[in-house]
């Protein structure tokens, strides 16, 4: 018997999400102004399939959503697909949780905890590799992922912190759409 929960498909916005977690995250960018595509393209990657959740193009940044930390072939997965699709330029992250467990505080900043991919920088030269946050995923590896915190552009914190909430507490039950 598996200890699995299956994801709820869910109806938002004119899209059929995979998951409640998906479609409060869609909540939360159209809370916050953002425009999103969802699952718009998928990839394949010598014989592996990839299908991102999130691309927002006025930022030009692709998101992943997952309840839990990845899975080793998921992280992999994710490295391949920002190895191939823009080298240096690709702005993608990964979004464990709901919005409004994402969001918090961080010094003078408050945004959203997120798992960013890092291309090789003086901060982390080409032969250097973090180890993957034990957040991320759930094992020993060296990865480009770091924990990071995204800072909505042109957003103020507390339009943040009420578009995180507002996402929070979206209820889909029943037929029921949050009003954003």
């Amino acid at each position: 018997m598996s200890n699995d929960i299956k994801a709820i498909e869910t109806e938002y916005d004119g899209h059929r999400f995979r998951s409640r977690l998906e479609a409060r995250w869609a909540v939360f960018f159209n809370a916050v102004g953002l425009t999103y595509e969802y699952e718009i393209e998928g990839f394949e990657m010598d014989g592996t399939r990839y299908l991102p959740d999130f691309y927002i193009p006025s930022l030009n940044r692709w998101f992943e959503i997952k309840g839990k930390p990845l899975s080793l072939n998921e992280i992999k997965k994710c490295e391949e697909f920002c190895r191939r699709l823009d080298n240096e330029n690709i702005k993608y992250s990964v979004l464990i949780g709901s919005p409004n467990l994402c969001a918090i505080p961080f010094g003078d900043f408050f945004g959203i905890l997120e798992y960013v991919w890092e291309w090789p920088s003086e901060k982390y030269p080409d032969n250097y590799r973090i180890q993957a946050p034990k957040e991320l995923i759930d094992d020993k590896y060296y990865s480009r992922f770091v924990k990071g915190l995204w800072v909505v552009p042109d957003k103020t914190e507390e339009e943040v912190a009420v578009a995180a909430v507002a996402a929070g507490k979206a209820r889909f039950e029943f037929g029921e759409k949050p009003d954003v």
